[in-house]
């Protein structure tokens, strides 16, 4: 065979031939190339160069492999299924000797140690953060990394580990696998479950030094001791503003991002956190889960729930130094102790006012933008406050919440009804100035309507009652004459004209009520007993309202109470019953009945300081 011509290009055969026997290039002194971690999967051998995608390979090409026998659960290796399979076990042998809680496993043991002793053995490189267990620091190094390598199909969100993306997915098929056999509630988070569990079994070990409040975990009580302290460790690198809580701070922060992950699927509504969007969808399905105890009032929210708990237990913990006030937060009070200071750290840019919360310079700031971000999505009104919006929405719905308990009428706003009760004020003030009984006869309407049953006492207040029967009909129907109307305030305004059953009849006066408690109360005009006494001067009078009326005539008086019970109110012995026909006649020798009190104007009420200001019926 002839040899190439010096020069002429090699073939290709002895091309690679050539490359396969040159030796493999040295590093530093000899050393060979330095080998990249490989992580094997223990059922198949694949390598993998890190290990996520380990972790990813074995949830698609082993997941469900092996199953347990008892729960039906499966595993993607025979490890996990072991360690699974001693929960099952009711033996637990290893018990801790602080709070004698029992485990299954040493490593079990030392891990829960750890909470007694505040040891953190396992510190991040990147931040210095430390953390009792290992899968701990572990999750903490994925947000420095950005490793989010378990993605949800349904949604596409992502989680650092399996078993949090195995809690996500539960929120899409609503499964809440983990049973509480003692209330029936169900969770799908193991973590929430096992809290939850903690407080029937009463063991709350954290207890804090400063109002002895006890927690069932030491992070619930760390964070707890924030609101002592006032400290804000999570601060927003937008605005500036700071939390106690980063689940707080990371909730703030969707409001810079306009992110809404959760939508509402029937109006289209988002909102940027999870109990947010629950409470909301409540108000399409008219679920309120939260039954108050006390006086069975339900609720749809659980911040409404525990607001409402707190008027019934009336603790307020947290009192000022100055003049006695009592609060039940700790934010409460050092924004009241501003009043006393004078410290207005909240300053408008636009005019210079100085405000003492910061609420209050938000509603101030609405002056000057006039922004009115509260909108009504029935008429397209706007309001400044969200409480404004909500009175409104009244209107619409045909909501009258505040129901009077003399004549059972109702009424839109708080404030109504109690301008309404002031004029059954001012009808007692005029029977107990008069001192007689209201005549018994009364004269009955003599003309009717032709289309229904009603009564009247003109004919002109019939001609008007019968346009009503012409009215289109609609949708709004009275119940005692079955007339229609367009509207639901039409409605309201033509029941009015009905006489309503007044069933509990006064024995002296044969005047009617519609419940016993304005009866009582009217009993008292016809006897001598007034049961509220004045503690400074000892004047008697009827009623709550006469008394607190009185005591803005003692200008020498001491601080303000806080409370009407505060004022150590002298009252009498019970009312005796009326006698059933004529005036009470007071027993031989009883020493004379204080003078009547003289007639106050109504409209002198509204003066009323907010702290006499009690709320049985004003």
């Amino acid at each position: 065979m002839a040899s190439p011509q010096p020069g002429a290009p090699a073939a290709p055969d002895q091309e690679s031939q050539r490359e396969e026997e040159v030796p493999p290039k040295k590093r530093g002194r000899g050393r060979p190339p330095k080998a990249k971690p490989s992580f094997k999967c223990p059922a198949c051998t694949e390598a993998f160069g890190n290990l996520s995608a380990l972790r990813s390979h074995k949830l698609s090409a082993h997941a469900k492999e092996d199953p347990c026998s008892q729960c039906t659960k499966t595993f993607s290796s025979k490890a996990q299924l072991s360690k699974h399979e001693r929960t099952h076990s009711a033996q637990r042998p290893f018990q801790c000797p602080d709070c004698h809680k029992a485990y299954k496993t040493p490593t079990e043991l030392r891990n829960h140690s750890r909470s007694h002793t505040g040891e953190k053995p396992f510190v991040c490189t990147e931040c210095g953060k430390a953390f009792m267990q290992a899968i701990c620091l572990r999750i903490h190094m994925t947000q420095h990394s950005g490793e989010r390598p378990f993605s949800c199909r349904q949604c596409s969100k992502s989680y650092p580990t399996l078993s949090k993306l195995k809690v996500h997915m539960r929120s899409h098929t609503g499964e809440k696998p983990y049973f509480c056999a003692e209330c029936g509630k169900s969770f799908a988070d193991p973590s929430v479950f096992r809290k939850h569990r903690r407080n029937h079994q009463g063991h709350r070990p954290y207890a804090c030094d400063e109002c002895g409040k006890t927690y069932t975990e030491l992070k619930d009580l760390k964070n707890h001791e924030r609101s002592h302290t006032g400290e804000k460790p999570y601060l927003c690198s937008d605005c500036g503003k700071a939390f106690s809580r980063s689940s707080s701070l990371a909730c703030h922060q969707r409001i810079h991002s306009q992110k809404k992950p959760y939508q509402c699927e029937q109006c289209g509504k988002g909102f940027t956190q999870l109990s947010s969007y629950q409470s909301h969808l409540r108000t399409h399905s008219g679920e309120k889960p939260f039954l108050c105890p006390q006086c069975g009032k339900m609720f749809s929210d659980p911040s409404s729930f525990r607001r409402h708990q707190r008027a019934h237990q009336g603790f307020k913990p947290y009192p000022c130094d100055k003049c006695s006030k009592r609060f039940r937060q700790p934010a409460d009070l050092a924004v009241h102790e501003r009043v006393h200071s004078g410290e207005r750290p909240y300053k408008c840019q636009s005019c210079d006012k100085a405000f003492v919360a910061s609420w209050d310079l938000r509603r101030h700031m609405l002056v000057h933008t006039g922004l009115r971000p509260f909108s009504c999505t029935e008429c397209d009104k706007s309001f400044a406050e969200r409480s404004s919006l909500n009175k409104h929405r009244r209107v619409h719905s045909g909501e009258r919440p505040f129901k009077c308990e003399e004549c059972l009428k109702s009424f839109v706003v708080s404030s109504s009804l109690r301008k309404h009760e002031r004029t059954h004020l001012a009808e007692e003030e005029e029977e107990a100035e008069a001192g007689s009984a209201f005549p018994t006869d009364t004269t009955l309407p003599q003309f009717s309507c032709t289309h229904c049953d009603a009564t009247f006492g003109s004919w002109d207040e019939v001609q008007s009652h019968e346009s009503l029967h012409a009215v289109a009909p609609g949708s709004h129907v009275c119940e005692s004459c079955r007339a229609e109307f367009e509207r639901p305030a039409d409605l309201r305004e033509h029941e009015k004209q009905h006489p309503k059953p007044r069933p509990h009849v006064c024995g002296s006066c044969s005047r009617g009520f519609l419940n016993k408690s304005g009866l009582r109360k009217h009993q008292r005009i016809h006897s001598s007993t007034k049961p509220h006494s004045c503690p400074r001067c000892g004047k008697a009078f009827l009623f709550a309202a006469y008394l607190r009326k009185h005591l803005r005539t003692h200008a020498d008086a001491a601080e303000p109470a806080e409370r009407l019970s505060d004022l150590n109110i002298i009252h009498t012995d019970p009312l005796p019953s009326p006698p059933p026909t004529g005036e009470a006649t007071p027993p031989a020798g009883a020493p004379p009945p204080p003078a009547a009190p003289a007639a106050v104007p109504v409209m002198g009420y509204q003066t009323v300081p907010e702290y006499l200001v009690k709320d049985e019926g004003l």
